[in-house]
C-alpha cells in the first residue's frame, strides 16, 4: 500500500480543493487506507460540529456604506465599540467559513497567530497566508488573532486599483487587542464588492498604529509592485504583518 496521504491533502480533499486528477487518486487511496479513512471522517466531524457550535448566521449583522464616492467622508458605524471604516470596494457585513478544528492559520512569534475564514455559501474555510483563493458570489470574510506578545491589531485591504480600505480601526488608530490568549473573532465579517484582487492584511503590534501610515504604507507598497497587488510583499507597516490574496469573483 502507498503511503498514508498528508492530513493537508485530506483537508483540501474534504474542501473540495484539490484539482481533478489529484482528487481522483487521494480518493482512490482513501478508499482501500482505513487510516486515511478514519482522517478523513474526523475532519469531517469536526466540520460538523464546528458549523453546529458556530452557525453562519451568528455572525449575521449588516453594515453598508454607500458606494461610488471615494471623496466623500460618511459616517463610520460603531460595531461592538469598534467603528469600522469601509472603502468603495468593501461592504461589511458578517461571516465565517472556518476549515476544520485547526484552520489555518498564520503562526507568530511568541505564539501570536492571525487567521482568515471564508463562509456564506457552502461548507466554512480557511485559507493559509500567501495563498490565493477565489471567492464565490456573496461570499464574506472574517478575521481572528491570538495576540500572544502583541498589545494593538487592525486591519486593512488593497485592491487592483491601489485603494487601501481600513476595515478594522478605532478613532484612526489599531486598537488595543482582548484580554486573553484565545483566538479573539474581530467583529462582523467583510464582504468584497467589484471584481479582481483583494489583499487583506492584519496587522499586530506592540503599539499602536495611525492608520493613515499604514494607507501611505500599502499604497507605497502597491506601487513598488507595479500596480499589481498580488505581487505585493510586506506593507512595512512597522508591526507583525499578515497577508492573505483574495480573488472576488
Amino acid at each position: 500500500m502507498s503511503a498514508h496521504l498528508s492530513e493537508w491533502t485530506l483537508r483540501r480533499l474534504h474542501a473540495g480543493e484539490l484539482p481533478g486528477k489529484e482528487s481522483q487518486h487521494a480518493r482512490a487511496h482513501v478508499s482501500a487506507c482505513e487510516e486515511c479513512q478514519g482522517v478523513l471522517k474526523g475532519l469531517e466531524t469536526n466540520q460538523a460540529r464546528f458549523e453546529a457550535e458556530i452557525p453562519f448566521e451568528r455572525f449575521e449583522a449588516g453594515v453598508e456604506r454607500t458606494l461610488n464616492k471615494p471623496k466623500a467622508q460618511p459616517s463610520r458605524p460603531l460595531l461592538n465599540g469598534v467603528l469600522v471604516a469601509v472603502a468603495a470596494s468593501v461592504l461589511l457585513v458578517v461571516m465565517v467559513r472556518p476549515m476544520l478544528s485547526q484552520p489555518p492559520t498564520n503562526r507568530l512569534k511568541g505564539g501570536a497567530s492571525a487567521e482568515l475564514r471564508i463562509g456564506g455559501g457552502g461548507p466554512q474555510r480557511g485559507i493559509l497566508p500567501g495563498d490565493t483563493e477565489e471567492l464565490e458570489p456573496n461570499e464574506r470574510v472574517r478575521l481572528a488573532y491570538v495576540p500572544g506578545p502583541y498589545r494593538y491589531v487592525l486591519a486593512v485591504s488593497v485592491d487592483d486599483t491601489g485603494e487601501v480600505s481600513e476595515l478594522y480601526a478605532q478613532a484612526g488608530m489599531s486598537f488595543p487587542v482582548e484580554a486573553g490568549q484565545g483566538r479573539h473573532w474581530l467583529p462582523d465579517s467583510v464582504t468584497f464588492t467589484g471584481k479582481g484582487h483583494e489583499r487583506v492584511v492584519m496587522v499586530l503590534s506592540d503599539r499602536p498604529l495611525e492608520v493613515e501610515a499604514v494607507r501611505a504604507s500599502a499604497r507605497r507598497a502597491w506601487e513598488q509592485a507595479g500596480g499589481k497587488v498580488e505581487a505585493m510583499t510586506t506593507l512595512g507597516s512597522g508591526g507583525e504583518e499578515t497577508h492573505w490574496l483574495l480573488l472576488k469573483p
